[in-house]
């Protein structure tokens, strides 16, 4: 019993979590979030080569690999998608341990996790079921950032107390250090799992060391032991520093090949002007484009994607139609103008109470934003309560913490500006940057709390579960809404799949946008292509592929090919047991014209009809 008792914390998290897990099944089914996320599965898994592949070009190549040998054990195991899962009910489950933990009794324990049950579902329940490897790589750094700033069991918490007696020299408290391991390895496991979202939540994770080693430092009388906080600190940022450097080199060495080299060139040069510039019109910019050497039919490979047909589509031209496209748009909107426009979307969405309406759009920031003000109130609040508290020696630390929440809204303000002017504010980016906030702001509320002051944070507890009951319910209509537009969507693609497998001996090439949507055939919303995790798991490899996409062109797509018998997908696409799929109502001329200007006659017929929306187009070399 007394050993139950000693356990308390971690049972009652362990249930907290269990109960989280049933209901987030009981809402709904998993599915990968986009069709980016079944692309990375495919190619760990070997789907896509035939071979599970440890360069799978989103990640990077340590975690990459690791997975992929992982599949090479289980050949029909999702284990990406159990990766995924398990690390964001990990992170759930150590920050409710960790907050439960520092409640007093049990019955308080168990009333701390009933509150926070709810919290979380309310919040994060639609991520839970539609999961995305930026979502998760975010809630990794928010967690890393969280445990960075909690106050220790014992001592630290002693400190702020008042209570501390004799701090031992040069030592750093043991929960401190375990706690800072474990924020050093979530953090190498974002960074290697999306390196992007990660560096931009790094700084507000740099804010949450700070915020701890200004604390830490404040508590402690001698100079020694400031000194020794000093150099703990530093040498946690220097070993990230090390991480991000030795896993960078890592993954440079894995992708040393000149032609993984260019194909990074290119997909660079594709994010830039796919995801943050435009494409300009052919007719209005005609001498760019002429002088560039890119035809009109070319032009429209680009902008319906399927650019992997034209081998004249290089890194070099897509990264002189980025620069060209800037160009025009710092014309339009000078770098003021836009800062301004951002500033008054990022002011406006700060305070805008919507409830969700849709999974993503129309976006709304509710409940994310008004959890956070919450916050912010709590800890200043605390604040005021540590200077009266300690009026002889406390007006340090309650300055402290008047200024740095100060120093984390600058922080958070300028990452939001970024994104916003940037023009890539989806939730998978804006809900992980919450998340980083709201927990930093929760880790400097447990600094703060003391037995005096322990009703504010309660309040704050029910203040954020109320948030999450006004919006859960709004959630789950989201959720279930969501669902059948899924499950409509699942039933036509896996006839178009299972179509495709049952003839096996043909090859088939499907337009970009009919891989990500059939909206054009059907009347009412659908939802855009992507999977359900652990449900008909098929790694084997399938005879199909898209005409362009983030991995056209790479090294895996040119080995697809090259098994598939091809050396170009301008030839294979000529070949009689070759096939085009498109939306069936969709015009076909654009490729007719395509290899038309490529001084190749051709005539495009369908000859089979998927799901009654699915064209299935033999094209046709005239002689």
């Amino acid at each position: 019993m007394r050993k139950l008792r000693g356990n308390a914390s971690l049972i009652i998290a362990l249930v907290a979590v269990a109960i989280i897990w049933i209901v987030a099944c009981l809402s709904g089914d998993c599915f990968f979030d986009l069709n980016d996320d079944v692309l990375m599965k495919d190619i760990l898994s070997g789907a896509y080569t035939g071979v599970p592949e440890g360069h799978n070009i989103q990640m990077l190549y340590p975690i990459s690999l690791l997975i992929s040998l992982l599949y090479r054990i289980g050949a029909n195991i999702d284990w990406y998608g159990i990766f995924l899962c398990s690390c964001q009910y990990f992170c759930i489950g150590i920050v409710i341990y960790e907050i439960v933990k520092r409640t007093g009794t049990i019955s308080k324990k168990i009333l701390t996790a009933i509150a926070l049950v709810p919290a979380v579902l309310g919040f994060f329940l639609p991520h839970l079921l539609y999961v995305q490897y930026t979502v998760v790589c975010g809630l990794l750094s928010a967690t890393a950032a969280f445990l960075i700033v909690l106050p220790a069991i014992g001592k630290d918490k002693d400190a702020i107390q008042g209570k501390e007696k004799k701090p031992k020299r040069g030592a750093m408290n043991t929960d401190n250090m375990v706690r800072l391991i474990c924020a050093f390895v979530m953090l190498t496991v974002a960074y290697l799992l999306r390196s992007e979202m990660m560096l931009l939540t790094l700084p507000m994770v740099l804010v949450a060391v700070l915020i701890k080693w200004l604390f830490s430092s404040l508590e402690r009388n001698k100079k020694e032991d400031k000194k020794s906080v000093l150099l703990s600190y530093s040498g946690f940022l220097g070993g990230v520093l090390i991480m991000l450097l030795i896993s960078t080199l890592f993954h440079n060495i894995a992708y040393s090949s000149p032609e993984w080299k260019e194909f990074n060139r290119f997909f660079d040069n594709r994010t830039e002007l796919y995801d943050f510039q435009y494409i300009p019109d052919y007719e209005e910019n005609k001498a760019f484009f002429n002088g560039i050497g890119l035809a009109k039919s070319e032009w429209k490979l680009l902008v319906n994607y399927n650019f992997g047909l034209s081998d004249e589509i290089d890194a070099d031209m897509l990264g002189k139609i980025a620069e060209y496209a800037a160009g025009i748009r710092g014309e339009q909107a000078p770098f003021f103008a836009r800062l301004k426009t951002a500033a008054s979307l990022y002011f406006y969405r700060m305070h805008h109470l919507s409830l969700p309406k849709s999974y993503e759009y129309p976006m709304t920031d509710f409940p994310w934003n008004m959890a956070v003000a919450a916050m912010y109130v709590t800890v200043l609040l605390l604040a005021v309560l540590y200077c009266r508290r300690h009026r002889n020696g406390g007006e340090k630390m309650a300055l402290a913490s008047c200024f740095l929440p100060v120093v984390l809204f600058a922080c958070r303000t300028s990452l939001w500006l970024f994104i916003i002017m940037r023009g890539r504010d989806p939730i998978r980016i804006t809900h992980p940057l919450y998340m980083v906030e709201l927990l930093i702001l929760a880790g400097m509320m447990l600094y703060l709390t003391s037995k005096e002051a322990s009703i504010i944070p309660a309040a704050s507890i029910i203040v954020l579960t109320a948030i999450s009951a006004i919006t859960l319910p709004a959630q789950i209509r989201v959720i279930s809404s969501e669902k059948n537009l899924r499950e409509e969507m699942l039933v036509k693609y896996r006839a178009l799949d299972d179509y495709a497998r049952k003839n096996a001996d043909s090859f088939y090439f499907y337009d970009v946008y009919t891989g990500v949507s059939f909206a054009s055939e059907v009347e009412g919303q659908v939802a855009t292509y992507s999977e359900k995790l652990f449900e008909r798991v098929d790694n084997s490899c399938y005879n199909r592929d898209l005409l362009g996409g983030w991995a056209s062109k790479s090294p895996l797509a040119m080995k697809k090919l090259k098994n598939a018998g091809f050396n170009s997908t301008f030839e294979a696409l000529l070949d009689s047991n070759v096939y085009f799929v498109q939306n069936k109502t969709e015009d076909v001329t654009w490729l007719s014209d395509f290899y038309e200007d490529q001084g190749v006659s051709v005539d495009i017929s369908r000859v089979d009809t998927v799901a009654d929306v699915f064209g299935i187009y033999a094209v046709t070399r005239l002689e």
